[in-house]
Order: C-alpha cells, then structure tokens, then sequence
C-alpha cells in the first residue's frame, strides 16, 4: 500500500499539483475576508469568534498572523458593495483552487473530466458554496460553544469541554473533506469508498499544521529571510501542505478502490 502510495505520488507529481492548488488558495483568501467581514454585520458573530475558531483548528501563527493583518487592513476600507464583489471574487478564485484539485483528483481515478467547462466550474462553485457553509456553521457552533462553556464546566469541566469542541471542529473538517472526496471525482462513489481518506486528510491536514505551527514558533524565521513578505512565504508553505495532505487523501481512496474492490464489499 504505501509503496504503492509512493510510486502514484511521483508519477501523479503531488508536490506540483499541491503548489498549483497553494497558488489558487492564496488568490481565494483575500476576497473571502472581504465577505467574511461583510457578513459579520448581519451575523451574530465577531472578530474574536473568528479568530478563536482558527486557532482551534490549529491554524499556524505566521498564517492568523497574515489574516489578521490583512482582516484589519480590510475591516478599514470597506467599500459599498463590499458584500457582493466578494461573493463573486471568491467563488471564482476558490472554484479555481477546487478545479484544480478536481483535476487531481480525477487523475488519481485515471478517469478524464467529461462534464464540460461549464459543469465541472458549476461543481466546484457549490463544492464552494457548501464549504462555507460548513464553516459558517463550524463557527456557529464555536459561538454557542463559547457561550455555555462557563455553565458546562460547572458539571463537567473544562478540559472535557475543550475535547467536545475540538471533536466538533474535527467532525465539520471531516465533512469538507468527505463531501470533496465524494462529489469531486469523475466517477460515481460511496460514502465507504471515500471515508478513509477523508480520515487521513483530516488527521493529516491537523497534524501538519500543528507541526507547522510548532516549527515556525521554535525554528523557523521566514521573516528574517524574506522581509517583509516572510509571513506570506509562510502562508503558501502552508496552503500547500494542506494541498497535498488533500491530494494523498485522493490518491488513498483511489487505491483502496482500484486495487482492493474488495474491501468495499
């Protein structure tokens, strides 16, 4: 299996695929804060709330510092109409990083895109739409969580309390990656022949950031070798990682699928 793993990862050229999706990620996280912060009037949510729920979702620090930056920046020159450019900007941009891990995706499958222009951005578009729904309600939940913490912990603690938030932020990073796992690909699939590499994004996709997060804060100082730019570097080292923990995912359920037909049975 892993050798097998290996073998798809050069040939399927992972790391440049990865570095592709990086590449549409950044251009994606711009606009979305736009939206974010127009959405927040409307929303019974805060900056902070925000902010919490990255950092709970191990989120490394040189990339919140980047948001957080860029959020301010952002937060002082909202423009009227603010709302619905980032509504286009991001579904566009973000559809771009989708499109291209539904290419990859596609080809760990060895199956060609025959959707058609038009479909395979619509699809990627609602893979978009439901992903922020996703984290929409991530963050509502983040929100209620905050609220009854204190009465909870009268009962039962903190530090069980913090285990059932991070279980629930685990179990909305799941579902991105099983409804991504599941629709993306060319090829009709089921819930049991996605789900295990849904398992391993989301572990890995954790893993690496807090492993990221720990390197940065103890070794690393992009800053110091890149200037002013440093915290950037640091963010697209990041999006692709998280690109290619996404694209291994991909390729795991491809094998399980193609080489033990007989494990789904």
């Amino acid at each position: 299996m892993l050798k097998l793993l290996w073998r798809r990862f050069k040939e399927h050229n992972l790391i440049d695929l990865g570095a592709q999706c990086a590449y549409f990620f950044l251009l994606s996280l711009f606009p979305f804060l736009i939206f974010i912060i127009s959405l927040l009037t409307f929303l019974p949510f805060t900056v902070n709330d925000v902010y919490r729920l990255l950092q709970e979702a191990y989120i490394p620090g040189g990339v919140l510092e980047v948001i957080e930056n860029q959020w301010d920046v952002l937060e002082h020159n909202q423009q009227t109409g603010a709302l619905s450019l980032g509504i286009i900007f991001t579904l566009w941009t973000a559809s771009l990083a989708l499109n291209a891990i539904l290419r990859s995706l596609n080809l760990a499958y060895n199956v060609t895109n025959e959707r058609g222009l038009v479909m395979a951005r619509l699809i990627s578009i609602g893979l978009t739409v439901g992903m922020f729904f996703v984290v929409s309600t991530a963050l509502f939940v983040q929100v209620i969580g905050s609220q009854v913490r204190d009465y909870l912990a009268l009962d039962f603690g903190i530090f069980e309390i913090d285990v059932v938030r991070w279980l629930l932020i685990s179990g909305f990073t799941f579902l991105i990656f099983l409804i991504l796992y599941l629709v993306g690909p060319n090829t009709r699939l089921s819930f049991r022949e996605v789900y295990i590499g849904a398992v391993f994004a989301t572990i890995g996709w954790q893993l690496t950031s807090y492993g990221f997060s720990l390197y940065l804060n103890s070794f690393a100082d992009y800053s110091a070798t890149y200037g002013t730019i440093g915290t950037v570097i640091a963010l697209m080292v990041w999006f692709h990682l998280s690109s290619i923990i996404i694209l291994v995912g991909g390729e795991i359920n491809a094998i399980l699928k193609e080489d033990q037909p007989n494990y789904f049975k």
